[in-house]
């Protein structure tokens, strides 16, 4: 039995693992057994049995004696006697159990079991009783001598595997609380047990899987050596010594209560308590492998498996652990802070088969497991060369058996390997992974620092792979679609990476054993595939916070419904974990009405664990602006959360783009009451405005013409889209940036052979998916229509006439065939070139200028204007704009010469007058000079006689002291004048 659960990361992950791996999901009920990976690798017993004394054919196979719990005491009274060490198959249907025994003869024989299951939910129980055979039959067939314990299942210890496929040896504890005692429960009525010997019951129970169980099991009654092989021992100690005896816990410290009540970070213990009270020199005399813990051992004394998990180890391993340690099959060091040799082991191991190292401080690649070293970088160099040594271990892993110029040919049992929430680095190794451990069901690498795409290779180990986890690295690239291949694949987790590109739609068709499904927090685009028939067994979908749009989302959620809904009641605990994890994408259109049969049908609610829809863009209702009314009424607990809704836009006006108000005002009406339509060529831009625009690269126009009725009277319609540019408002603010009330977007393009044009397009608007603005979605909607004309450069009723085959290309068709040909182009059909202009024409695919072969040779393909021509002609140029003549071009030269030549001859004048110096003094000055008052310019640095009459207060006006001659011009040039005799 476990012990009581606490908040440590590492046994949280573990805990995580081992639910994963129980509710794993076999494969269809129609795949054959006898082709699982463990029919030979994992059911080699430890020397403990000859093969001679195990039972072969219908005698290896058990016989359900217990059906959907009518049992008799016949049955249980003839158990299927077990050979300690032999391989036995067996079917259990749902709810059977089957009834065994198996004896111990000593008192320090160790229970062993090894299994290889398939099974469609959770793995079958295990239950070991000392007195009886236990079952979950009916009233008065319970075993126990005391009436008082009552329980849905008796047993002295109920046991289940936490893997599909797996071993396990049954420690012995000094407290007696182990499965050669009573459990706690018999230890309420009965005092000083004994290890037992004799018979032990087992029953193997279906009752708590509710689905049927079908595979091999091995049950072994093991007897120790007195001592673990000498030199294995030496190699656990320097284990000990090298992580844990510096460190070791005071006697009152436990790493149980200090995970518990003071740190849930295991690689922050401060001691270590592996071995509490420390080495004991006695084990290399007595039976160490029973009194250290974490260790198993064969009957040989070879050293079998090591789980030490979180005790507080750190550090290096000792070096050469794997070849001083040849049998090694198991290894557990999770949450613990060892740094270095760990990932040697797996490196030199070919006898591993479970290796689990997550949570400590490990660096550097991962390796081949079984593989052996890559090459040093140069001759004496402590560096390792990279670069082909995945290539290599390949190659290696594929060598024959026998040859013996391949030391390492890999690990070909390892079914387990986790060294997730570690530091590694580097690309994942999928090639070598798959080709050094084809036997791999589970492989766990998350929590690291990988980066690269994920491997292609994984799809080759369709016949094992189960569990796959590389979520939270730096994977890039996109979801490989040979993975589709996995038919086995129960649990994938590729979270917080970031991958880009669509999730392959087979993925959701042939993956039919997938039960969990984790894409979420990457960079996936695409639509949602639609969920395949076959998968019935999906339960846990986790893809938010991606970039997904479209797709079905309400056909996901009803290919659930029925699947859940169809299952047994007993099943419900189950089901219970169902999880659709949506939130923080672009999913559009109407709440999925499955929600409601999900949220309100009994036994799907109950199984409904989480429903997580916010922040995508599914679209307000109609009648309520919000969420529907049905939405509402459904009682959702704080695990469930749809979100906000995205309202969908509303037009208010449309007019092609560029025309002012007064061309706008005088569209087309409608002569229904609707918008006044606008008249627009095809593919020429429109301006709409509106409510509700938000930013988005989803954003469009839809286009749509009446295209008759079908035959039970159904409106048809051709539709056309083209995308939307968002424009902002010119009023917006930094504080409150602009959600867009215009845009536009080119009008629809059709095909108009076999229109009549003109012809008229109701315009609609979405910013998301298909929610366009019409009578489906809001309220109160008006219809906006566009009079759509032939597209640029063509013209006729169904714009048949074009500017390539009426107008050579060189101008624009008219309804009535002329063409209005281009600048430089001339001529009824613009096939020649306007005076001045070269022309250039095709010949067998070459052009060549005219007069080369002669005019007009071959097709005219350009007209090219004369030197120093300027493109438009001047001021409103364009095709078909005249061009001046050369004696008009110089003409217009010498006039702007000579506008130049008096604008210059004005400023020098001005100037010389600023200065006092004019050009042109005037006659009555000079004739008065003698007589004028002495006038000086105080404010400059000349002097200026002037002649006038003084005021009576002395004073002389301004006009009179020059003669009334100077310009109003140069008024400012004279601020201050003063007569330098009288002072004023």
């Amino acid at each position: 039995p476990a012990r009581a659960g606490r908040p440590s990361m590492a046994r949280a992950r573990a805990l995580a693992l081992a639910l994963t791996l129980a509710l794993l999901l076999a494969p269809s009920d129609d795949d054959a057994f006898g082709g699982s990976l463990w029919s030979t690798t994992l059911m080699g017993a430890h020397g403990a049995v000859v093969a001679s004394q195990c039972p072969v054919g219908e005698d290896a196979v058990l016989r359900t004696t217990g059906s959907n719990g009518a049992v008799s005491s016949g049955d249980l009274s003839q158990p299927a006697t077990l050979v300690s060490g032999c391989s036995y198959d067996f079917h259990l249907g749902d709810r059977t159990e089957l009834y065994l025994v198996i004896k111990r003869e000593r008192v320090d024989q160790r229970l062993a079991i090894e299994w290889d299951l398939a099974y469609e939910y959770k793995p079958p129980t295990f239950a070991f009783t000392w007195n009886g055979q236990s079952t979950r039959g009916a009233a008065g067939l319970n075993p126990h001598t005391h009436s008082d314990i009552k329980s849905v299942m008796y047993a002295d210890w109920l046991w289940t595997p936490g893997a599909p496929t797996g071993s396990h040896t049954f420690a012995q504890r000094d407290d007696g609380r182990d499965e050669y005692h009573c459990s706690p429960a018999c230890q309420t009525y009965e005092t000083n047990l004994p290890s037992k010997t004799g018979d032990l019951y087992v029953t193997l129970s279906t009752w708590q899987a509710y689905n049927p169980v079908e595979g091999r099991v091995i049950v072994r009654m093991e007897t120790p050596r007195s001592a673990i092989v000498g030199a294995q021992l030496d190699a656990i100690k320097e284990v000990y010594d090298a992580t844990c005896a510096s460190r070791l816990a005071p006697a009152d410290w436990s790493s149980d209560e200090y995970l518990a009540n003071e740190n849930t970070d295991p690689g922050q213990m401060p001691h270590c308590d592996w071995i509490p009270g420390g080495w004991k020199s006695t084990w290399h005399t007595s039976n160490a492998c029973d009194e250290i813990p974490g260790l198993t051992c064969d009957a040989e004394g070879d050293v079998l498996g090591l789980r030490v998990t979180e005790k507080g180890l750190a550090g290096d391993l000792p070096p050469g652990l794997a070849g001083k340690l040849p049998k090694l099959e198991d290894v557990n060091l999770d949450g613990n802070a060892l740094t270095g040799n760990v990932l040697e082991v797996l490196m030199y191991s070919s006898s591993i088969r479970s290796f689990s190292a997550s949570g400590n401080g490990l660096r550097g690649r991962i390796p081949c497991p079984g593989a052996g070293p890559p090459p040093k970088a140069d001759s004496g160099s402590s560096e390792s060369d990279w670069s082909d040594w995945e290539a290599n271990a390949v190659d290696a892993c594929a060598a024959a058996a026998g040859n013996p110029y391949v030391p390492h040919k890999g690990a070909k049992g390892l079914y387990h390997l986790d060294l997730g929430q570690n530091a590694l680095d580097g690309e994942v190794p999928g090639a070598c992974l798959a080709a050094c451990a084809p036997s791999l069901a589970s492989v766990d690498l998350a929590g690291n620092r990988l980066v690269g795409p994920i491997p292609n290779a994984f799809a080759n180990l369709s016949d094992t792979l189960r569990a796959l986890d590389l979520g939270q690295n730096k994977l890039t690239g996109t979801l490989p679609p040979s993975y589709a291949s996995l038919t086995r694949l129960q649990t994938l987790d590729l979270s917080l990476n970031r991958i880009t590109g669509a999730i392959p739609p087979s993925w959701m068709t042939d993956m039919r054993a997938l039960y969990s499904i984790d894409l979420s927090h990457n960079q996936l685009t695409g639509e949602l595939p639609a969920r395949g028939p076959s998968m019935t067994r999906l339960r846990r979908v986790f893809l938010g916070h991606n970039k997904l749009r479209g797709g079905n989302v309400g056909a996901q959620l009803t290919r659930m419904y029925d699947a859940l809904r169809s299952e047994t009641h007993e099943r419900d605990s189950f089901a219970a974990g169902t999880t659709v994890a949506l939130s923080g994408n672009d999913f559009s259109g109407p709440l999925p009405e499955a929600l409601r049969s999900l949220f309100t049908h009994p036994k799907t609610a109950r199984a409904l664990a989480q429903v997580r829809l916010g922040g995508n863009r599914f679209r307000c209702d109609k009648d309520t602006g919000g969420w529907p009314q049905w939405a509402a009424k459904l009682q959702l607990g704080h695990e469930h959360s749809f979100g906000r809704c995205q309202p969908v836009p509303v037009i208010t006006s449309v007019r092609a783009l560029g025309a002012n108000e007064e061309q706008a005002s005088s569209a087309v009406s409608s002569g229904n009451g609707d918008a006044p339509i606008v008249v627009v060529r095809m593919g020429d831009p429109l301006e709409i405005r509106g409510e509700g625009f938000v930013v988005s690269d989803e954003a469009r126009c839809r286009f749509a013409i009446r295209d008759g009725r079908d035959d039970d009277g159904t409106e048809r319609w051709r539709i056309t889209y083209s995308p939307a540019t968002i424009l902002p408002e010119t009023n917006s603010t930094n504080a409150d940036p602009p959600r867009g009330g215009r845009l536009t977007c080119d009008a629809g393009v059709f095909d108009a052979s076999d229109l009549n044009i003109p012809v008229d397009a109701i315009v609609s608007v979405a910013m998301f998916g298909d929610d366009f603005y019409d009578d489906d979605t809001v309220a109160n909607h008006r219809s906006f229509r566009v009079r759509l004309a032939c597209p640029a450069r063509t013209a006729g009723s169904h714009c048949q006439r074009t500017a390539s085959n009426l107008c050579h290309d060189g101008g624009a068709p008219t309804d009535d065939g002329a063409c209005v040909c281009d600048e430089g182009r001339v001529g009824a059909r613009c096939d020649a070139c306007a005076e001045g202009w070269s022309a250039t024409y095709v010949v067998d695919g070459g052009e060549i200028g005219s007069g080369e072969f002669g005019d007009r040779a071959g097709r005219l393909s350009s007209c090219d204007p004369p030197d120093g021509y300027h493109a438009g002609g001047g001021a409103g140029g364009g095709p078909g704009a005249p061009t001046l003549v050369p004696w008009a071009e110089w003409a217009l030269i010498a006039g702007s010469c000579v506008t130049t030549a008096l604008a210059t001859v004005l400023y020098l004048m001005v100037t010389r007058e600023l200065r006092g110096t004019p050009v042109f003094a005037p006659n009555a000055a000079r004739a008065a000079a003698a007589e004028a008052p002495n006038l000086r310019d105080s404010s400059g640095d000349g002097s200026r006689n002037a002649s006038g009459n003084t005021r009576s207060d002395g004073e002389i006006s301004f006009d009179d002291a020059f003669g009334g001659s100077l310009p109003p011009m140069l008024v400012r040039g004279y601020a201050n004048l003063r007569d330098e005799e009288s002072g004023r």
